[in-house]
């Protein structure tokens, strides 16, 4: 199994990729143009339904969405710390939420941020778990040391679970004709005319290279494959070394035709490395070794 041996500092790794990944997300959001949208696009998502109209009104504007970026990324910078981690991590994924609620109350969800997301609240519930371990727990498992290679594989199983659910709904809604048709090549030509963070220019002249759209129309059935069969990457390291590099080629190709880039996922793709084999000090058996061997006596 993926990650089985993996100790805790290969779990502050994590921790530090993970929050890192975020501060620089937020870093490159001007989260505060969402003051100039008009007000009638606004359809509150989650709890911002439950707020009271004074309280929105003060958070859309310019001064309030500037202060709520600061502030998460403040406790964002307090999670790489490592100190109280079961705290700042649950207050970093109340305001990540919130974040996310803000961009879908004004249209539709940006899928590349769930896994993420998904990340903060699998590293914030298993940062509890072990404090409560630690500190009421006995025998064996009072360590934290024993509990670190939860919340990886945890995090690789639901980047894992968003590929094979977006596969499955692709079967089932689209059905077979989706694959024999010209799905991609509209896929292609909406995408690229519709223009996102970043334009290649490219994909809308797909109708003019029939090779490039004959060879994107045969790669979408073998991309739903992977996308189907992706938890297996959890118990089979072969499979991975095949899923990666296909899936890469899958991102940098939406990229350059289509002007949508992956990055959050293809970053997560460090999490399908099973560090700890490669590198024994990750991993818990030495962490425990260390712990265990009696310190020698000084000469």
């Amino acid at each position: 199994m993926l990650h089985e041996q993996a100790g805790p500092g290969l779990l502050r790794l994590t921790r530090l990729g993970i929050v890192s990944l975020w501060i620089v997300k937020l870093l490159l959001d001007p989260l505060w143009r969402l003051a100039e949208m008009p007000r009638e696009l606004y359809i509150p998502t989650s709890f911002l339904a439950l707020l009271p109209t004074t309280a929105v009104d003060n958070l859309l504007t310019s001064t309030g969405l500037t202060t709520f970026l600061i502030l998460t990324l403040f406790v964002l910078t307090l999670c790489l710390t490592n100190r109280a981690f079961h705290l700042t991590s649950t207050v970093a994924a109340i305001l990540l939420t919130t974040y996310a609620s803000l961009i879908r109350s004004f249209g539709p969800a940006v899928h590349t941020d769930i896994v993420p997301l998904l990340a903060v609240y699998a590293l914030a519930g298993f940062a509890w778990a072990d404090f409560f371990q630690v500190k009421f727990g006995k025998g064996k498992f009072s360590s934290s040391a024993s509990w670190s290679s939860f919340p990886i594989v945890t995090i690789v199983a639901m980047l894992c679970a968003s590929y094979m659910l977006v596969g499955f709904n692709r079967m089932l809604t689209g059905g077979m004709h989706l694959f024999t048709g010209d799905t991609m090549e509209v896929w292609t030509i909406d995408a690229s005319l519709r223009g996102y963070y970043f334009n290649t220019n490219i994909g809308w002249h797909i109708a003019e290279w029939p090779l490039v759209a004959l060879m994107l129309r045969l790669g979408l059935p073998a991309i739903t494959l992977f996308e189907m069969t992706a938890p297996i990457c959890l118990a089979s390291s072969h499979y991975r070394w095949i899923f990666i590099p296909t899936m890469l080629s899958f991102h940098l190709l939406s990229l350059v035709f289509m002007n949508i880039f992956f990055f959050d996922d293809i970053f997560l793709y460090l999490l399908m490395v099973d560090w700890s084999r490669r590198f024994p000090i990750l991993s818990a058996r030495q962490n425990d070794r260390l712990h265990q061997e009696p310190l020698e006596p000084a000469s």
